[in-house]
C-alpha cells in the first residue's frame, strides 16, 4: 500500500507542478481573481480528489488516513524544490508569488491529509449501529 500511494502523489504533485510550469500564468496571479480564488477552490477540489481516490480505490477505511498521508509526502519532498527555486522552476510567474504558492501548496497538503482522516472517520460512524 505505502509504495502505490506514493507512487500516485508523486505522479500527481508532478503533474500538478508541471501543469503550473506551463500554464500557471493563466491561474496563478498577483491581484484578485488569480491567488484568491485558488486559495478558495485548490483545497476543496483536493480534498473531494484525495475522498474519491480513496473510495475508488477501496482503500480500507482503517488504513485511509495513512494512506492519504503517504500520498502527500511526495507533494511535499517536490515543494521543498519547488519554494527554494520557484523563479527557476517556474519561470512563467512572478517571483513575487513564491510565498502565495508555498502557502497554497501546504493548504492542499492539508486538504489531503484531512480528506484520508474525514474518510476515514465516516466510514466508522456508518458502522455504528
Amino acid at each position: 500500500m505505502i509504495a502505490r500511494w506514493t507512487i500516485a502523489g508523486f505522479v500527481l504533485w508532478l503533474a500538478i507542478t508541471l501543469s503550473f510550469r506551463f500554464v500557471g500564468e493563466r491561474f496563478f496571479q498577483d491581484g484578485f481573481g488569480g491567488v484568491s480564488w485558488l486559495f478558495m477552490t485548490a483545497p476543496i477540489v483536493m480534498f473531494a480528489l484525495t475522498y474519491l481516490l480513496l473510495k475508488l480505490l477501496k482503500v480500507d477505511p482503517s488504513d485511509r488516513a495513512e494512506a492519504a498521508s503517504i500520498f502527500a509526502v511526495p507533494g511535499l519532498l517536490i515543494g521543498i524544490y519547488e519554494i527554494n527555486s520557484f523563479h527557476a522552476v517556474f519561470p512563467n510567474l512572478s517571483p513575487a508569488l513564491g510565498k502565495e504558492f508555498a502557502a497554497l501548496m501546504f493548504a492542499c497538503y492539508a486538504g489531503v491529509i484531512i480528506s484520508g482522516i474525514v474518510s476515514s472517520r465516516l466510514q466508522q460512524l456508518e458502522k455504528t449501529p
